[in-house]
């Protein structure tokens, strides 16, 4: 199958538009199938807090690939600094869903709709100043290799906040200290040229972040293979201490209708389907068991809200 315009270009991939293996390659040990479990729990999470009126909320659909792969590719004491967006990474860290509504719903606590932290899982919270999660996750970095602790940090933003002084001032952090941290950056893939309001000037973020003298890879984000195990490979390096890392993800949101073969999920399902792994059965019961999950979960919002009302001066 040839490129076209939906391809990014100097993007590496491991599995090709029909989800078969280039020649050579290798799952590295991943578990596809699990692997696509959680992919289609992130989809399934996504499209239902779209529909459940959260503020200022924007969907992640066709970006789950880095954010599941992040969460899988972490230690249980690893810490991930997320952005407002990225609540697969929850799911995937084994948040129970009745937890996560509440948190991205803003019932919990004093966290604001739509963002999702969790000391117990090591989910950073977030902040209000464009990119300043990235110079905490520096810091908290830093701390890990003062300590000798032998833990990589992770961080993750998009390809805006790569024009922020934060980014910039990171990377310094990160080639001066040399610091066991991973930076997951995902960039749009624009297939009929950037709007002028996507501010984004210059080369990819692979080729600025080279410029500085770091480590960094380019993938594919609707190919998950690729990115599971170039993210793997970059936290393998920090944790070594060989160095920090940056992934430039190219993801292709779906809001944009892109072919079917830019959908990392449905990438993922060619490659299962043409193993004999996948049937319509196995997707019917993945569905269903998401959708009792989330049912259940939004009839627990709905009685915590329901008690909340009752109270004097209460409000959900």
């Amino acid at each position: 199958m040839e490129s076209t315009p939906w391809d990014p270009e100097g993007a590496a991939a491991l599995l090709d538009a029909e989800g078969k293996l280039a020649g050579g390659a290798t799952l590295g040990g991943l578990d596809a199938k699990a692997y696509y479990k959680q992919l289609v729990a992130a989809r399934s999470l996504d499209l239902r807090l779209s529909r459940a009126g959260v503020p200022m909320w924007a969907s992640a659909a066709g970006e789950e690939a880095p954010l599941v792969a992040t969460a899988r590719v972490a230690d249980d004491e690893e810490w991930i600094f997320g952005g407002g967006r990225d609540v697969a990474i929850a799911l995937t860290r084994g948040m129970p869903l009745p937890e996560l509504v509440q948190r991205v719903m803003g019932r919990e606590g004093n966290a604001q709709p739509g963002r999702v932290s969790s000391s117990a899982r090591r989910l950073a919270a977030g902040t209000d100043a464009l990119g300043m999660h990235l110079s905490l996750a520096a810091g908290h970095a830093h701390a890990e290799k003062l300590a000798g602790a032998g833990r990589a940090t992770f961080a993750l933003c998009g390809e805006g906040t790569s024009t922020s002084g934060a980014f910039t001032e990171t990377l310094a952090l990160m080639a001066a200290c040399d610091l066991p941290l991973v930076l997951v950056v995902r960039s749009q893939l624009w297939p009929n040229g950037a709007p002028a309001e996507a501010g984004v000037l210059g080369d990819s973020v692979a080729d600025r972040v080279r410029a500085c003298g770091l480590w960094t890879r380019r993938v594919d984000g609707a190919e998950p293979v690729a990115v599971h195990n170039t993210i793997a490979s970059a936290a393998e390096r920090a944790r070594s201490g060989r160095g920090p890392g940056v992934v430039d993800v190219v993801v292709t949101q779906l809001v944009h209708d892109p072919p079917a073969h830019r959908d990392p999920v449905e990438r993922l399902r060619r490659f299962l389907d043409g193993r004999g792994e996948w049937s319509s059965t196995f997707q019917d019961v993945c569905e269903a068991e998401l959708r009792t999950q989330l049912d259940h979960a939004f009839e627990v919002l709905d009685e915590h809200d329901a008690l909340a009302s009752q109270r004097p001066g209460g409000r959900p």
